[in-house]
């Protein structure tokens, strides 16, 4: 039986036979490391598709202090560099692979960072999907969620890029080697563009308790 790394649609041939009846196993795959959970009912079901979100997708919730980023990059080795810079300044991680990922991951958790990276001169159909529901989000989540987009071009400084995409900032990937000074400048600006707003939002919130 064949299954599919949803990390990097590596294709891996499973022995059935191996797999206990009553139990679940779960294997690292050797191109990015990503967790996958495999039991005889997954088996049985048939191997999982490229960028598929299983119907009951495990939910998943973070202490509030804890930093949290999710990333959209189908370049293995970009990938797993920022998942390095990003755990060293004390996020937790996790990867998304199209719009109804996202979508999921933000029904119950909001996220200080999404970082998109365009491989390629052109976003695909699944970064575009993702902008499009990032740029539908409530007022309120998205000016806590710090959203960066990465491609060929991408200058921190280049505010009209940014703005036509819809995204607080645009990087190349060469800064993708100074993330762990960079990303916290980066949220530190936007904190202090919305100050006031927050800052009024909580002055709301106290008279009306």
């Amino acid at each position: 039986m064949e299954i599919i790394c949803k990390g990097c649609n590596k294709v891996y041939s499973i022995d059935e036979s191996k797999i206990p009846s009553t139990s679940k196993v779960y294997v690292k795959c050797s191109s990015c490391g990503e967790k996958m959970e495999i039991s005889k009912q997954d088996l049985a079901a048939g191997p999982n598709k490229p960028g598929q979100v299983e119907n009951e997708a495990p939910v998943e919730y973070f202490d509030p202090d804890t930093q949290t980023a999710l990333i959209y990059c189908q370049e293995i080795q970009a990938r797993l560099e920022m998942e390095k810079k990003l755990a060293e300044l004390g996020f937790e991680t996790r990867g998304i692979k199209d719009e109804a990922d996202i979508r999921h991951h933000f029904r119950y958790n909001l996220f200080d960072l999404v970082i998109l990276y365009q491989h390629g001169p052109d976003p695909d159909d699944n970064m575009k999907a993702i902008l499009e529901y990032i740029n539908t989000m409530p007022s309120h989540m998205r000016r806590n969620t710090m959203v960066l987009y990465i491609h060929l071009s991408g200058n921190r400084y280049d505010l009209y890029d940014a703005f036509s995409r819809g995204v607080d900032a645009t990087l190349s990937p060469m800064d993708i080697k100074g993330f762990t000074e960079l990303v916290p400048k980066l949220m530190d600006q936007k904190r202090l563009s919305y100050k006031v707003f927050f800052d009024c939002l909580e002055k709301v919130e106290e008279t009306s308790i």
